[in-house]
């Protein structure tokens, strides 16, 4: 049984990874708010899926805030990040974290339907976030 379950979760993983590639396609965000925004759809539209693999079954297990990346893939997209912004690794790790917990809080409301917001919001709230850690980091 167990091992079913571990197909399913890695189809259902496998489905996410392309419900990303197919939401930068069609919706063309900038590169930087791809992994964000496509994150806070797939929540919307896939809510029990985001559910599964997000938030029940969900492989993180963070003592620390940095345990974020033990987690397979983590810290090449920290990196591919950084390098789109410009900033360091150390920056962009940083950033990378405080983003991913404060959209995963985001979709986890959306998920749930305790939070519904609309396309450009989110996009808005997500790129109010991204500006200001920027500028607090040029001051």
């Amino acid at each position: 049984m167990e091992e079913l379950k571990n197909d399913f979760l890695n189809f259902a993983f496998d489905y996410y990874n392309k419900y990303v590639e197919n939401y930068s396609q069609v919706k063309k965000p900038k590169p930087y708010l791809l992994f964000p925004l496509s994150y806070v759809e797939f929540a919307k539209t896939e809510s029990q899926l985001f559910k599964l693999l997000f938030i029940s079954d969900m492989d993180l297990d963070m003592e620390e805030a940095n345990d974020f990346y033990k987690e397979i893939g983590n810290t090449e997209k920290a990196k591919t990040f950084s390098d789109m912004l410009g900033i360091s690794l150390e920056s962009g790790k940083k950033l990378f974290l405080d983003l991913f917990l404060y959209t995963h809080g985001i979709a986890v409301l959306t998920a749930t339907k305790k939070l519904f917001l609309r396309h450009d919001e989110v996009e808005k709230i997500i790129a109010g976030f991204l500006s200001a850690f920027i500028q607090r980091k040029g001051e």
